[in-house]
């Protein structure tokens, strides 16, 4: 049995050693993809690593990173992380405010920056962020200051600090043990300021071998692979789910050029798998109904016959029964005159994708497998170094998040929240001993917040959060994502936001599809300066109540949405209103339009609906 790794870094290094020519990153530079090797990522990870040490960097002292996803950011989380340090990631979208918090409360001594819109956010930074010793700027510095300099500026010190120390940096690596800090990952905070969870790099290590069969016997995950990243390095998700175990693996990962040119990205870089959110899922599902809609009454049917055909084919595939005869041809012709045309747009080469972050809609992974299109759908947080249970194939169970990692114990409260122990399971939030001996049992079980019920199969099955349950004034417990999730899966409706703890009855807030109802009205000439204005047209309006009232047939009685309220704009991320990973924030959103959801109800005597 091969020894068990001590560290990331040390995990890094001896993929370096042992294969310094294979490919792991590929960028975009000047318009065209350059492929780096090993070789050449670990020259650049050691000279920032050792430049860190030459300014002073102490074994766990912090080091905060803001910006954007980009090459540089993964250089800078390997540099700090090899020099003994751990890393505390700041979202892009944070504000001034919440960059000074996170920088202070983490005590950080060095902060990496993208460029000068993110410096910026660090003015005054003399009296607000007092323990800072320097700023890192990844982009070209064209003046400088005391305690800023370019990244540049830092790999040249680091290569000078090596040829005066050139055993430093092997030493620090080879001191870091699994029980030091790897990371802090600040949440999202929506009731208070943010928590930063602490995970070990043995935290990674435990979760990747959890895993190791999965990637190893099953997927066959190895240096031909290669991941498209493209969701937030500050997140957990594709830091941990990504990077960290892409590096495990030796897999290419290619650094999108950012979510809008996801589809472009896909087509250039031919990835054979792909991390996503649901909401990613849910856009790539209804651009594919919009492009359907277009078609020829002809091709409409022969596209909906196939996916009937894959359905059919799909429900034996996923009970691991054999396809029978008389299918055979028609799924054979519904795979060449439809369905490879599909997974040509992902590049041809798509192995599988994962879904995360939050509960996807039983009906896009319905669509998907029909289309013969693997999603593994997995379940975790921050807290538990993202997985803790995940979907495998030829065990795929719609509805469903999978069964637990090797090695993780969940089981169910009083209450239906799902507890979580292993050694996934984070150390706890820094400097908040308080809110972590909350976040356990004496046995050692973590509290995830969310509501579920493990089946027959002994697979787990999210309800919702714990905190988010609607309670109707009738005693009704809802599930609030169940409904939103089957709302999104309309052609016309982008996002949804269900409404109604302790009242009789459920609203909905909408935002809408701005492709799609524009192609509509403008088929119906409906007149209209901007989208704002359309959005609030009696047609517009009449269109969405009819496709509610047809969701509201797969409802029970007691959750369905009897009012709604259209939106003339979408809920943004620089608005507050989702995370980085595209989740609603629904306290958010409640309180930002509070009037408007409880007018809903305004003018109704008392039994009415």
């Amino acid at each position: 049995m091969a020894e068990i790794e001590r560290s990331i870094p040390q995990k890094f290094f001896d993929r370096v050693k042992e294969h310094p020519e294979q490919i792991l990153f590929h960028n975009k530079e000047h318009g065209k993809w350059r492929a780096i090797s090993w070789r050449e990522a670990g020259e650049v990870i050691s000279e920032i690593a050792n430049g860190l040490l030459y300014l002073g960097l102490e074994m766990q002292d912090r080091v905060c990173i803001l910006s954007e996803n980009r090459l540089e950011w993964l250089y800078a989380d390997f540099g700090i992380t090899s020099a003994g340090g751990v890393t505390a990631a700041i979202y892009p979208s944070n504000l001034s405010d919440e960059v000074e918090y996170i920088v202070n409360h983490s005590e950080a001594k060095f902060i990496f920056v993208s460029n000068w819109g993110q410096l910026k956010k660090l003015d005054g930074r003399e009296n607000r962020m007092r323990g800072l010793k320097k700023v890192i700027m990844m982009d070209k510095l064209d003046s400088y200051s005391e305690d800023t300099i370019s990244l540049s500026q830092l790999r040249e010190m680091g290569r000078d600090f090596a040829r005066t120390h050139p055993d430093a940096l092997s030493e620090r690596i080879k001191s870091l043990t699994p029980e030091h800090l790897l990371t802090l990952i600040y949440t999202s905070g929506t009731t208070g300021p943010p928590k930063g969870a602490m995970l070990s790099h043995g935290n990674i290590i435990w979760t990747y071998h959890a895993l190791e069969d999965l990637f190893e016997e099953i997927l066959d995950i190895g240096p031909d692979d290669l991941h498209l990243s493209y969701l937030p390095y500050a997140h957990a998700y594709e830091r941990i789910g990504g990077i960290y175990f892409g590096i495990f693996r030796g897999v290419q990962i290619a650094i999108a050029e950012g979510i809008d040119k996801l589809t472009s990205n896909i087509l250039e870089k031919r990835p054979t798998f792909l991390l996503g959110a649901p909401r990613v899922y849910e856009k790539i599902y209804s651009a594919l109904m919009k492009r359907i809609e277009q078609e020829s009454a002809l091709k409409k049917k022969l596209f909906w016959w196939a996916v009937n055909v894959g359905k059919q084919a799909s429900k034996y595939r996923l009970n691991q029964k054999p396809m029978p005869v008389s299918l055979m041809p028609k799924f054979f012709l519904a795979n060449l005159l439809v369905f490879r045309q599909i997974k040509n747009r992902f590049g041809g080469r798509l192995k599988f994708m994962v879904s995360s972050a939050a509960p996807i809609s039983p009906e896009i992974l319905e669509f998907f497998s029909a289309l013969d299109i693997i999603v593994l759908e997995g379940w975790g947080m921050t807290e538990t170094s993202a997985p803790s249970t995940i979907t495998r194939p030829g065990k795929l169970k719609i509805g469903t998040v999978g069964v637990p990692l090797k090695g993780v114990e969940i089981k169910i409260a009083d209450d239906g929240e799902i507890l979580v122990r292993g050694g996934n399971v984070f150390k706890g939030y820094f400097k908040e001993p308080e809110q972590t001996k909350e976040g356990f049992e004496p046995d050692g079980f973590f509290h995830t917040g969310d509501i579920g019920v493990i089946d027959q199969d002994g697979c787990l099955r999210i309800t919702d959060r714990k905190k988010d349950l609607i309670i109707t004034a009738g005693g009704k417990n809802i599930a609030p994502q169940n409904i939103e999730n089957l709302m999104k899966t309309d052609l016309y409706i982008s996002e949804f936001l269900a409404y109604g703890d302790s009242k009789k009855f459920l609203v909905g807030l909408v935002t809408l599809d701005e492709e799609a109802v524009t192609v509509w009205a403008k088929e119906r000439n409906i007149q209209f300066k901007d989208f704002a204005e359309l959005s609030q047209h009696p047609e517009v309006y009449k269109l969405i109540e009819s496709r509610i009232a047809e969701l509201n047939k797969r409802l029970p009685s007691y959750a369905t949405i009897k009012r709604f309220k259209i939106l003339p704009h979408q809920f943004t991320q620089e608005a507050g209103e989702v995370t980085p990973t595209l989740k609603l924030k629904r306290k958010v959103v409640n309180k930002k339009y509070h009037d408007l959801l409880e007018s809903m109800y305004s003018g109704l005597e008392d039994g009415e609906i």
